[in-house]
């Protein structure tokens, strides 16, 4: 039988993306909800421009949602609806207590990273989620990347040997092809601009390739001051240090002049390095992800620097690749196991890096996670 879902927060961006997938993997989306707002489900219609520049033009969005049950509070909408699992896309600084809910009554849930604005919004909730077996996932698609996949197998061969340092850089694009009247560009409702919103995916990826947890960071921000909308910050760098004792530094804001994302990644380890951009995407207009190896095994002295070339897919998911498809799939195959790419667990410990990291620029200091 399909899964049931209650889709929260039908105006966020990221809907006609999320709809898609629904849509491929057979769920059943029988409840909707815009918090204090009726949704006409008739009439919904693809979201053509779009905060982040993600775009699916012409999707028939309400084709899904016929015949859903439309909500107004989404904490009725978890207590009355018949779902299996809520799927949120709405604002950090009220998403916590629609978890909270759903965790009560039993039901699984999906949500838009960073789920919160703090830690603190999710510690308790994570702990009765794990003691009451009700699954809370964020949306940390690039744990089924598969450049990452392939980075965190070769650490846990051994392929690097011991790790010395890591380097990350995720631009996007600038605040001025952005809608920044969006609540993700604002303070009180978000807590921080492209740390909080880009960051988390890759402030996620590279520990978890690492398989390493970060443990105390340093960090600096400016601000977004030339726009009269955004009060959060308009990029910055993270330097940080894991529990294992590699070094790191991490790159990212709304910088670029142009749609579309500036990527890096870099490993150094005793036994051999990697260089890759890690991401792909259909702005880019590249046919293949490099991912350039080099190795001081001896079995690799006649060739010591080799390139793999990673052609990704878009049958499944042409927003934004068929990686974030299986993320979505791995998810709704083992919900109800707990056996999911990303656990709420996961959810706080990113929060608690990008509190240190705020709490960081804030005292100009090193700070613990």
């Amino acid at each position: 039988m399909p899964v049931k879902i209650g889709y929260v927060g039908v105006d966020h961006h990221h809907r006609d993306p999320y709809f898609s997938v629904a849509s491929g993997l057979d769920l059943d989306v029988t409840a909707v909800c815009e918090p204090g707002r009726r949704v006409d489900v008739k009439n919904l219609t693809a979201m053509d421009e779009r905060p982040d520049e993600v775009t699916t033009e012409g999707q028939d969005v309400s084709d899904l949602v016929a015949g859903a049950s439309v909500y107004e509070d989404p904490h009725r909408l978890v207590a009355e609806a018949d779902i299996d699992v809520v799927w949120i896309t709405y604002r950090s600084d009220e998403t916590p207590a629609i978890v909270s809910s759903a965790v009560n009554e039993g039901v699984h849930v999906v949500s838009e990273k960073p789920i919160g604005r703090t830690a603190s919004d999710l510690e308790s909730i994570a702990t009765r989620a794990n003691e009451r077996g009700v699954t809370v996932a964020p949306t940390m698609y690039y744990r089924k990347n598969p450049v990452a996949m392939d980075l965190r197998e070769r650490v846990q061969n051994g392929f690097f040997g011991d790790i010395w340092t890591v380097e990350g850089r995720f631009n996007a694009s600038q605040l001025s092809y952005r809608d920044t009247t969006h609540y993700i560009y604002d303070r009180e409702t978000s807590r921080g601009g492209a740390l909080q919103w880009v960051g988390p995916h890759w402030i996620d990826m590279m520990p978890w390739i690492l398989d390493d947890p970060i443990d105390r960071v340093n960090a600096q921000f400016h601000e977004a001051e030339d726009d009269p909308h955004a009060d959060v910050d308009l990029g910055g760098v993270v330097q940080f240090e894991t529990e294992g004792g590699t070094l790191g530094t991490y790159h990212s804001g709304y910088y670029l002049s142009d749609r579309g994302k500036d990527t890096h990644f870099g490993l150094y380890g005793k036994e051999g390095q990697a260089l890759t951009p890690v991401h792909h995407d259909a702005l880019q207009h590249e046919p293949t992800i490099p991912i350039e190896l080099t190795s001081e095994d001896p079995e690799w002295s006649a060739a010591p620097t080799r390139t793999i070339e990673c052609e990704f897919t878009y049958d499944r998911f042409p927003a934004w690749g068929d990686f974030v498809y299986d993320y979505f799939q791995a998810f709704f195959e083992g919900y109800e196991t707990g056996d999911v790419p990303a656990t709420v667990d996961d959810a706080v410990q990113l929060l608690r890096v990008l509190d240190a990291a705020y709490e960081s620029a804030e005292r100009d200091a090193w700070a613990e996670v």
